[in-house]
């Protein structure tokens, strides 16, 4: 678990609006998902991890009663694969990642470790049984995280388990102390337009899979932007 940033970022942020402004997260939430009913169930974090908060994020499928009875998970994600939060509304669980700038939302591209052919199997075959393809030469690289999402909460469903990728960006989210790298909606929108490209997911449905919330970290503002 990276440190969270004392006043900036998407873990600050999200932990905020968890403690202090949590009915108007739901409420966003609501609105993007389209659920009015229902109570929202939060899973916690662990004691006993590192650094200054010692929390032990969600990784892997640690939020299930029984995760070792899902056969075909990858293995190494039990431990690399962190969540920044999960909850359950109406029998639905959402994996929540958090985003407060465009640099989030990528990496150096060199994904999968010695595993990359079984990582590779693993998302096209799970998407596959979602009627969802995507450009597997590209899914290890520097969009990896969204493919392995996606196809985690694929693997969910195809298990019988009901579950959505929920991503939550922050407007003016990153004011770190000289180095300000606050993003708009229209930045925020453009780079998952890249992902979709990159991804070859443009125009594939992905409704049952996936979700966006635009909040403004600065006030109670909502956005709803048209996504491709």
């Amino acid at each position: 678990m990276a440190e969270i940033g004392y006043g900036y970022g998407s873990e600050w942020h999200l932990m905020r609006f968890m403690a202090r402004h949590r009915n108007h997260l739901e409420d966003a939430i609501r609105a993007a998902i389209g659920n009015n009913t229902g109570s929202f169930y939060w899973y916690d974090f662990g004691f006993g991890g590192t650094g200054i908060a010692t929390d032990k994020e969600r990784k892997g499928l640690s939020f299930l009663d029984n995760p070792s009875s899902l056969e075909g998970y990858i293995k190494g994600w039990n431990t690399s694969q962190s969540w920044d939060a999960v909850f359950r509304l109406n029998d639905i669980i959402y994996l929540v990642e958090a985003k407060a700038h465009i640099a989030e939302m990528s990496n150096d591209g060199n994904n999968g470790g010695t595993s990359k052919r079984e990582i590779k199997k693993f998302i096209s075959e799970n998407l596959a049984k979602q009627n969802i393809s995507i450009n597997i030469d590209h899914c290890l690289g520097k969009y990896y995280q969204l493919a392995n999402r996606l196809a985690t909460a694929a693997f969910l469903k195809n298990n019988g388990i009901n579950a959505r990728c929920l991503y939550i960006y922050f407007i003016n989210g990153y004011e770190k102390p000289n180095d300000i790298k606050n993003a708009t909606v229209k930045m925020f929108v453009d780079e998952i337009n890249k992902e979709k490209a990159a991804l070859g997911l443009e125009g594939e449905k992905l409704q049952d899979l996936l979700f966006h919330v635009f909040i403004d970290a600065k006030t109670d503002t909502i956005h709803n932007p048209e996504l491709q």
